[in-house]
């Protein structure tokens, strides 16, 4: 049984609050005026290589969550951490940690409010919950809002996660290992753009496909996804149908996914961001792939599940 399987057959039930949309989502909408919640983890070889530098640690665990946030139309505002520290971990390693960490709140404007910190038996764990602020009557825009006829958009490139893990198992370094260790995120005022032409958004964690899978499903529609529209990280090969398929089946890149009316078209383009249109919403037919208007078949495993 997948973790989302889980999580719709044993807590799904418990989650009664509107806010927390069944759990549907990456965050919940708290009772207070504006308010978003999230919270990720990192764990030591799950989702971290145990050799990676421990101050890349700190800055990947705030920006898994920041980009929840961001996806969300919403700006970062407050976090709790909850840190496991293995016993055999030397302190130099936790004054790394906690500089990094404390660089990259302040660049994202969170304030550190508290948490918790326990000693680990073996493996080092990390975990965020980190609140957003929405304006002024807004709600999150949820995974559920896609409409036949949207269109399909991506933020930045893909497949830098999955390649940049190949390359730091490699013991490579470069800015592959560099951007899966330290991802790349789009600039904070994404959130205002996805707030305001967004029919539905969320964060590329898991792998292009299989999240496309998720935003539809929630949507109870379809779409089409046009390989060759999605922008692509530099060492992938355009001509390689294989890589291609590898690169939008890893996770880790943590760009935005988003749908939006056509009428939208001209003014997402002209925001100056590094926005790409990727595919469009249907009625039926499932998730359909193609690759230069040949239809091509999706992955037996179109993500990353843990477990």
């Amino acid at each position: 049984m997948s973790e989302f399987d889980w999580i719709a057959k044993y807590f799904a039930p418990l989650a009664n609050s509107a806010g927390a949309a069944h759990l549907t989502d990456d965050v919940a909408q708290l009772p207070a005026a504006n308010r978003i919640i999230t919270t990720d983890t990192l764990i030591e070889a799950v989702h971290f290589l145990p050799q990676d530098p421990i101050d890349t640690v700190a800055r990947k665990l705030v920006r898994v969550n920041v980009s929840d946030i961001l996806a969300k139309g919403a700006r970062p505002a407050e976090a709790l951490l909850t840190l496991g520290w293995p016993n055999d971990r030397p302190e130099t390693d936790l004054a790394r940690f906690a500089e990094a960490f404390g660089e990259e709140l302040a660049h994202w404007g969170i304030d550190l409010l508290g948490g918790d910190t326990v000693t680990s038996p073996s493996d080092l764990f990390v975990s965020l919950t980190l609140t957003g602020t929405l304006s002024e009557g807004a709600k999150p825009v949820r995974r559920s809002g896609a409409k036949p006829g949207d269109t399909i958009w991506v933020t930045g490139e893909i497949g830098w996660g999955g390649v940049g893990l190949e390359a730091a198992k490699r013991g490579e370094e470069g800015e592959a290992a560099d951007r899966y260790r330290v991802p790349h995120l789009p600039p904070i005022r994404i959130a205002d753009i996805i707030l305001h032409d967004a029919t539905a958004s969320m964060d590329i964690s898991d792998g292009l496909i299989a999240d496309v899978q998720k935003l539809v499903s929630a949507s109870r529609c379809s779409a089409g996804l046009a390989l060759d529209a999605v922008p692509l990280a530099a060492s992938i090969d355009p001509n390689n149908l294989d890589g291609i398929l590898s690169a939008v089946s890893s996770g880790d890149d943590y760009q935005c996914l988003f749908t939006a009316s056509e009428d939208k078209t001209d003014a997402l383009i002209s925001t100056g961001l590094d926005l790409h249109r990727i595919g469009s919403i249907t009625a039926a037919g499932g998730l359909v792939l193609s690759w230069r208007g040949a239809p091509v078949p999706i992955p037996s495993k179109p993500g990353f599940e843990h477990g």
